[in-house]
This record gives C-alpha cells, structure tokens and sequence, in this order.
C-alpha cells in the first residue's frame, strides 16, 4: 500500500472517504454506502497514522464534517451550511503537511478535489437539508370524521372516494357502491368507514 502514503493519493482518498460518510450519515439505506465508508476511512487512517500530518487540520476537519451534518438536519440556513462546508474543506486541504510547509498536496489537486466536493455537498446537501424541514403536504388524519361515497361494493375491503381523491377503505359491515361513508379511523393509506347514517328532522305540529 506504498501508493496510498503519497500525499496526493491519500488526500484524494480522504476526501472521498468523507465525502461517502457524509452521504452515508445523511441518506443511510441499503448499507452499501456504509461499508464504503468504512472502508475508505480505514485507508485514509492508515495515510494518516503514517504521513506527516497537522493536528489542528484534522481536528477541523472533524469539527467540520459534525457541523456539516447538524447544519444539513437541524437548519436550512444557507450561511451555516456554506460555514461548514468551507471548515470542512480548510481542514481536509491541510491535513497533509510536507516537508518545512504547512501544505503537503499540489495546490492545484487541492483546490479542484476540494471545489469539486464543496459543490457536490452543497447541491447534495441542500436538497438533504429542504426534504429533512419539508413539511408535509398534508395532515391525513384530518381525513378521520370526512364524509365520502363508496366508490366500490364493500366487502370488508374497497373503495371510497374522500377529499377530492380514491382510497382504499374497510368496513366491519357490508356497504353497497354509491352509498354515503364516514370515516372513523385512518390505517396508513386504508380508511376505516362506516354508512352515514343521516337523522331526520321531525317536523313539530
């Protein structure tokens, strides 16, 4: 692995190693994006556990991959985002010290691998953080106490249509289509619903 304890190669992969934990933290799924940073952060500890190194830009660096992330869930601030990319990046940039100078890469790698995984975090990382404070689009247990009409013949199980859309519903007693429903209760997308049943009004003498 003589390869990997080129300060170019290894900066490289530092960046791409944090970059997948980032991702891997923000968007955690099938586990392959887990095993991925797993794995190039064990490489990228090996370069730095034999590289000369700056202790301060590895301590910004975590401060700032932590800050990215709790930026990313917690606000949607365009500046406390864009504050923790921007320490994030000083901090991978000099991780690597060379002899006598405080940074160890060739300045051009540096500033194009980290433009490069500034933008990707960025664009990635503002989509992450407006589905994270998205609001839904809709309250569904509003749809509890909703009338609507049976759509279907229920058997148990059909369907009603209720607020201008289809949903399937189920009903402990038999309901014929085009009948009026109430929905009693919400089961994820099942309604549960039941015949309206309409009071007439007695006329007084």
């Amino acid at each position: 692995m003589n390869f990997i304890l080129n300060t170019n190669v290894a900066f490289v992969v530092l960046g791409i190693a944090f970059l997948i934990t980032i991702l891997a933290l923000l968007a955690p799924g099938t586990g392959l994006l887990e095993i991925a940073a797993l794995i190039s952060l064990i490489i990228s500890g090996y370069s730095v556990a034999n590289l000369p190194v700056n202790t301060w830009a590895i301590a910004l660096l975590l401060v700032g991959v932590v800050s990215v992330i709790v930026s990313l869930r917690r606000t949607s601030q365009w500046y406390f985002i864009a504050g923790s990319i921007i320490m994030l990046i000083i901090g991978m940039v000099f991780v690597f010290r060379g002899e006598n100078v405080i940074l160890g890469v060739d300045p051009l790698l540096a500033a194009i691998v980290a433009a490069g995984i500034g933008a990707f975090i960025w664009i990635i990382g503002r989509n992450t953080s407006e589905a994270f404070h998205q609001r839904p689009h809709r309250d569904l247990n509003r749809l509890v106490g909703m009338t609507g009409s049976a759509t279907t013949d229920i058997t148990k199980n059909g369907s009603v249509y209720v607020d201008g859309e289809n949903w399937s519903a189920i009903s402990d007693d038999p309901i014929s289509a085009g009948s009026q429903v109430i929905v009693q209760q919400r089961k994820g997308l099942v309604l549960k619903v039941e015949i309206l049943k309409k009071t007439k009004k007695k006329n007084k003498a």
